[in-house]
């Protein structure tokens, strides 16, 4: 059985690749920059995804600091709707770190 390729790269690459390269994650991510503060709900339904489907995402995001939650997930209560938005001072690192491994100079 075949290995798959992971070649070392340092950690603001990975999450870069993690996040980019994910057609999902980068929908969500311009969902919630165009329309603000949004709910896993209206992630979900503007997507046409499921629910934990979206989930899953929004916790990968937030776990690699692109997006925020209020209230954070871990203070949420049964019930009660946590709202995304993006952070773009990360996004833009990401962006960068990705465009600079990749041999984009700076403009």
């Amino acid at each position: 059985m075949p290995r798959y390729v992971r070649p070392p790269h340092d950690e603001l690459v990975e999450a870069a690749i993690d996040a980019f390269g994910n057609r999902a994650r980068v929908a969500i991510l311009k969902h919630i920059r165009e329309n603000g503060p949004c709910t896993r709900a209206d992630v979900a339904t503007a997507l046409s995804i499921a629910p934990p489907t979206a989930s899953n995402h929004l916790a990968a995001l937030e776990t690699a600091g692109l997006i925020e939650s209020t209230p954070p997930r871990s203070e949420a209560r049964s019930g009660q709707w946590v709202r995304y938005t993006v952070i773009p001072e990360r996004v833009t690192e990401l962006y960068v770190a990705l465009g600079e491994f990749l041999g984009q100079s700076r403009l």
